[in-house]
C-alpha cells in the first residue's frame, strides 16, 4: 500500500465525488491543498481577487445546481480566513450547500505567536467564531482522521437543510503521508429526505377543502428541494393563487394565471391584497420575515388566517407566526402528498376568490404602469428593473438574473419579470454587493453562460472588483449599476425619522455636488467594457449590446436620487422602545404605501 498527503488524499476524493470547481485565494496555509487541486486534479480552479468573493462565486454556483457535487472554497489563514466570514453568514441564512477548506498554519506554531495564527485563546478560536453561521466547523488535529472527517463534513453540508461547512487544516497536516487506500465517497453523498407524516398532510388537507381564500407562499426552500413542478402540480390540482417571496421568486412561473407575484414590504399589490385577505396559507420553504410580510403586517395569522407551514428545518416551523399544521418535510415530498390528498379530498378553484385576485391585478397593473414606463432622466428603478425582464425574456429567458439589497429590493421584486426559476435575490442577510460575484459562480455553473448583477453604486463600491475574475475567466457577466451617489434606501428612511440624513450622500470634502468615481472607466481599467446610459430609451438597447458582445462589461445607469422607494405595504419603524407592535394588520392610516 502506497501513501500519499492528506491534500493529496482530499484532492482525489473530491475528484471522485464528481466536484466540478474550486474557488480561493493563495495563501502560505493552503499551498498544500492549492498544489494537489490544481495539478493533480481536472477540477476546474477559479482564483478570487479576495476570500469572500470565492465564497461569494460559491454561493452562486450552488444557487444555479442545487444539488451535490458541492462548490469548493479553499483559504489560508488569518485575515483571508477572517475575510469569509460575512460571505459565510449569507450562506448559512440562504441554506447555500458548500464546503470551505482552510488553510492554518502548522501545528508546532500553535498558541506560540505563528505569522497570522491565532494564539491569544488558542488553536481552537477561528472555527469557533464561524460556529454560529455554518451547519459545522472544525479543526483537524490528527492526519489519521481527516478524510472521515471530511466525509461526515461534506454529508452535514448537502443533508437536511443545506448549508456551509468549514473544515480547517493545518499545514503540517496537509503535508503528512496517510496510507493511499480511500474510501468510496458514495455513502456520504447520499441523504434521504423526510416525507411529511400522514397524519398532518389529512389535517393540512382538512383546512384547505373548508378554506374560502386560500393562499400558497414560497420561499428559497422551494429552489434548494427543486421542488418546481410539484409545486405546479399542486397549485393546478387545487387552483389556489400563489405569491412568492423575493428570495422564492422564480419558484413558479409568473406569467401563470395563478400567480400573484411577490409578496411583502415591495409586493405587488394584489399580491398583498390576497395576503391581507387570505384565511388559509401554505408557507413553503420561508421564514416569513418583516420584508416577507411588511413588518407582519400583511396576514393576520392566528386571528382571521390558520397556517400551515412546511420546512425542511424544524427550527423554522411557527418561528414568526403560529402554525396550525407544521409539516417538517422535503418541500418536493411535502407537496406530492398534499397534492394527492387534496385530489382525494376534492379541493379545487374557487371562483369568487380568483376573480377578487383578479380585479386587484387590473387595478395594480393601472396603477404602476407609469413607473414601468417612465421617461425621465435620472433613470426610474421600476423602468431599469422592467426593461431588464424584457430584455432577458427576448434574448435567453434561462439566463441568470441576481438582484442586490438597498433600493433594488424596493423594485425588483415586483418590475423584475422572471422569466425562468434563475432571478435569485441575496436574502435573509440582505449583503450589500453579494452580486458582483455571485453572478460569476451562476455563470460558471450554466457552462460560462451569460449573467446579469444588479446592484446599487454603494453595493458596487463594495464588491466591484469581482469584474477582475470575470474577465480573467472570459466570462460574460454584466453588472447593471443603478448611480446616484447615494446610498438612497437609507437616505430616503432617514429622511423620514429624523430630517436629515448622515452618510449616505458621497461627496468630496467642501464640494456640495454628490460624486462618485466614473465605474465605466474602472470597468475599462479592470478589462472590461463601460457602457454609460443616462436617458431611459437607451438602457434596454445597451442591455442588448453587452450580451451579444459576450465580453464583462459594466453598465453605469444614471438614476435619479428623487425617486421614493416603491412600497405596497409602508409600516413605521419603531422610533423608541414602545413603539412596536404585535403581528397582524395595523391600522389603515399607516397602512398607505409610500408615494412614488
Amino acid at each position: 500500500m502506497g501513501q500519499i498527503t492528506v491534500a493529496l488524499a482530499l484532492a482525489r476524493l473530491l475528484e471522485r465525488m464528481g466536484t466540478e470547481i474550486v474557488f480561493g485565494v493563495n495563501g502560505h496555509g493552503n499551498w498544500a491543498m492549492l498544489d494537489a487541486l490544481v495539478h493533480e486534479t481536472k477540477i476546474r480552479g477559479v482564483p478570487a481577487r479576495s476570500e469572500d468573493h470565492a465564497v461569494e462565486m460559491a454561493d452562486g454556483y450552488w444557487r444555479m445546481k442545487r444539488r451535490a457535487p458541492l462548490p469548493i472554497v479553499t483559504t489560508s489563514v488569518g485575515p483571508g480566513n477572517m475575510n469569509i466570514v460575512p460571505a459565510i453568514a449569507t450562506a448559512f441564512y440562504e441554506s447555500i450547500g458548500l464546503m470551505v477548506l482552510a488553510g492554518a498554519g502548522a501545528t508546532h506554531w500553535f498558541d506560540r505567536g505563528g505569522l497570522e495564527e491565532s494564539y491569544r485563546n488558542g488553536p481552537e478560536d477561528w472555527v469557533a467564531v464561524l460556529k454560529p453561521i455554518t451547519k459545522k466547523s472544525f479543526l483537524v488535529t490528527r492526519p489519521d482522521t481527516a478524510i472521515g472527517m471530511f466525509l461526515r463534513a461534506y454529508q452535514t453540508a448537502i443533508s437536511g437543510r443545506p448549508g456551509p461547512v468549514v473544515m480547517q487544516i493545518p499545514f503540517d497536516i496537509q503535508n503528512t503521508l496517510i496510507p493511499d487506500a480511500l474510501p468510496d465517497p458514495t455513502p456520504w453523498m447520499q441523504w434521504r429526505p423526510p416525507a411529511p407524516e400522514p397524519a398532518g398532510v389529512r389535517e393540512a388537507v382538512t383546512l384547505l377543502a373548508a378554506a374560502k381564500r386560500p393562499l400558497v407562499v414560497v420561499g428559497s426552500g422551494i429552489h434548494n428541494a427543486r421542488a418546481w413542478d410539484e409545486l405546479l402540480a399542486f397549485v393546478e390540482a387545487t387552483g389556489i393563487p400563489v405569491a412568492t417571496t423575493p428570495t422564492g421568486k422564480g419558484g413558479f412561473p409568473e406569467e401563470h394565471p395563478l400567480s400573484v407575484g411577490c409578496v411583502g414590504r415591495a409586493g405587488t399589490g394584489h399580491g398583498n391584497a390576497a395576503a391581507r385577505r387570505c384565511d388559509v396559507v401554505v408557507g413553503i420553504g420561508t421564514h416569513f420575515t418583516d420584508i416577507d410580510t411588511g413588518g407582519w403586517t400583511l396576514f393576520d395569522i392566528p386571528n382571521g388566517a390558520r397556517l400551515i407551514h412546511l420546512d425542511i428545518d424544524p427550527t423554522e416551523l411557527g418561528r414568526a407566526y403560529p402554525a396550525a399544521v407544521a409539516l417538517t418535510c422535503d418541500a418536493r415530498l411535502g407537496l406530492d402528498a398534499l397534492t394527492q390528498a387534496a385530489r382525494v379530498a376534492g379541493v379545487g378553484k374557487r371562483a369568487d376568490w380568483l376573480k377578487e385576485i383578479a380585479q386587484e391585478r387590473q387595478a395594480w397593473e393601472q396603477s404602476v404602469s407609469e413607473l414601468r414606463n417612465s421617461n425621465i432622466a435620472p433613470l426610474h428603478y421600476a423602468r431599469i428593473c422592467h426593461d431588464t425582464g424584457e430584455v432577458v425574456a427576448e434574448k435567453n429567458p434561462q439566463m441568470p438574473v441576481f438582484f442586490d439589497t438597498g433600493h433594488l429590493l424596493s423594485f425588483a421584486p415586483p418590475f423584475l419579470k422572471a422569466s425562468s426559476r434563475h432571478v435569485v435575490h441575496s436574502g435573509f442577510m440582505h449583503r450589500m454587493g453579494w452580486s458582483a460575484a455571485a453572478a460569476i459562480g451562476a455563470s460558471i455553473a450554466n457552462g460560462n453562460c451569460p449573467a446579469i448583477a444588479l446592484l446599487g453604486d454603494g453595493a458596487f463600491m463594495m464588491r466591484g472588483t469581482a469584474v477582475a475574475t470575470a474577465v480573467e475567466q472570459n466570462l460574460p457577466i454584466i453588472w447593471v449599476v443603478f448611480n446616484n451617489r447615494s446610498l438612497q434606501i437609507e437616505r430616503e428612511l432617514m429622511f423620514r425619522l429624523y430630517g436629515r440624513e448622515s452618510f449616505c450622500d458621497y461627496r468630496k470634502v467642501g464640494h456640495k455636488e454628490l460624486w462618485n468615481p466614473d465605474f465605466c472607466k474602472w470597468a475599462e481599467a479592470m478589462g472590461a467594457q463601460g457602457i454609460p446610459v443616462g436617458r431611459a430609451e437607451d438602457y434596454a438597447p445597451a442591455l442588448r449590446r453587452a450580451l451579444d458582445a459576450r465580453t464583462p462589461t459594466v453598465i453605469s445607469v444614471e438614476v435619479s436620487l428623487e425617486i421614493k422607494g416603491y412600497r405596497s405595504v409602508w409600516y413605521p419603524y419603531p422610533a423608541n422602545f414602545y413603539d412596536t407592535w404585535t403581528p397582524g394588520p395595523l391600522p389603515e392610516d399607516t397602512q398607505a404605501p409610500a408615494k412614488p
